[in-house]
């Protein structure tokens, strides 16, 4: 199972969907993610109203907290066929503030190459083809 961004800062933060999240990880074979995930965790993470620390101290964190439950880091398949679903899934459905991200399109490319669900609870992916778990 693809480990999506926001389920990381989700469990880190404790936040509402936490638990949601951590019940389909716990359930999970072979959980990874890859480092645009990791690094956009780390950016949201290192905010004033989260961790408010430096990206390397965020990091650090993350690392941590992956190792953990361990969730590895690595890039999957074909980084053209990556850019293929992810450059598809964007004229799709689209990308921008009521659309998917740019690091949405690529957690999607991720998951729809290595052929493993999606973990997350975003409605925008979950409105795709892609398997979305919980």
């Amino acid at each position: 199972m693809f480990v999506d961004a926001c389920a990381i800062v989700s469990m880190m933060a404790g936040e509402e969907t936490a638990a949601a999240y951590g019940q389909a990880l716990v359930d999970a074979k072979s959980p990874f993610t890859s480092p645009l995930a990791a690094w956009e965790a780390i950016i949201v993470l290192s905010r004033p109203d989260q961790l408010d620390c430096r990206y390397s101290e965020a990091e650090g964190a993350v690392i941590e907290w992956l190792d953990a439950r361990g969730i590895d880091i690595r890039e999957c398949g074909s980084p053209r066929t990556a850019l293929n679903y992810a450059v598809a899934v964007a004229e799709k459905h689209g990308i921008g503030r009521r659309y998917l991200s740019n690091f949405d399109c690529f957690h999607y490319a991720y998951a729809k190459v290595a052929g493993q669900p999606l973990l997350t609870l975003d409605q925008l992916l979950r409105d795709t083809d892609i398997d979305a778990v919980p």
